[in-house]
């Protein structure tokens, strides 16, 4: 843990990671955030659809490794592939101890299916899908609504290139957004006025030459937490960002200890008490 930095009540959390691109080795030229990641045809979509399952699996094993060594005890991950996907992230952590994953579901194709939502949910802990802007509305609606009869959290991408309509994104009732680079100050208030946390990854947002607005999100009082994003992009070694939020921000080294261990337990429920996967085999 870098100085000033301090794990609290047992848990450091990773709160955002795609930890199925971990296999990936990027070419060295310059990437939008739509050529890389956007579903279902950026370069990260068709490596995954070209890789075998092994390949994918010991990717994710060795980006578990990586933070459970450095003392990442709860990640929460956002997993593409519908229950194939929840199923290669089961796989992976069945033989690395000592780390708590939260996954986060996604639905094969952009429309509402009812039994494969239940098959999901009775998976995984919840569903984080890319952007509202993927999906035709009355679908990912019905997502959503789903998800929170069956207890669950929804998630999703909020702004993170372009801005994207607040109140359309809010009506769903997240448990939490991810990103908000392009936010406006009137999205960041409805965001503060609604109680929503959000999900900042401020290394991958640099990798894209974006920059999360973490010091007014402060100020507005929104419950921060920290994630690293894409394992193909940065380490998913939680104290790097730390020590680069605190670095390149004007926050404290206790907000940003918050970010990682009381907002995670205090807004996501981020204690090993509800439906995660413990690392380990039984």
């Amino acid at each position: 843990m870098r100085p000033g930095f301090t794990c609290m009540a047992g848990v450091l959390c990773n709160c955002h990671t795609h930890l199925g691109d971990a296999f990936i080795s990027l070419p060295e030229r310059d990437w939008t955030v739509e050529e890389l990641v956007a579903p279902p045809d950026g370069y990260k979509h068709r490596r995954l659809r070209e890789a075998s399952r092994d390949e994918v699996i010991e990717g994710m094993r060795g980006a578990l490794t990586e933070m459970r060594e450095g003392g990442i005890t709860h990640f929460i991950d956002f997993r593409e592939g519908g229950i194939a996907g929840v199923e290669l992230l089961d796989e992976a952590l069945q033989t690395v101890e000592n780390i708590t994953g939260i996954i986060m579901a996604r639905p094969r194709e952009h429309d509402y299916c009812e039994a494969e939502m239940d098959e999901l949910l009775r998976s995984a802990d919840g569903i984080g899908v890319s952007s509202a802007a993927d999906w035709d509305y009355g679908e990912l609606e019905k997502v959503a609504i789903h998800t929170r009869q069956r207890g669950k959290l929804f998630a999703l991408h909020a702004s993170e290139t372009v801005r994207e309509d607040i109140d359309v994104v809010l009506a769903l009732q997240p448990s939490f957004l991810v990103h908000l680079c392009r936010a406006t100050e009137e999205d960041l208030q409805a965001v503060a006025a609604a109680g929503v946390p959000v999900v900042v990854c401020p290394r991958a947002n640099a990798f894209f030459g974006l920059r999360p607005p973490v010091e007014r999100m402060l100020e507005l009082g929104i419950p921060l937490l920290l994630g690293t994003d894409n394992a193909m992009l940065v380490s998913p070694d939680i104290r790097e960002e730390m020590g680069y939020t605190h670095e390149c921000f004007a926050v404290s080294p206790g907000d940003v200890a918050a970010m990682t261990a009381a907002n995670p337990r205090k807004y996501l429920n981020v204690r090993g008490n509800i439906h995660q996967r413990a690392g380990g085999k039984p």
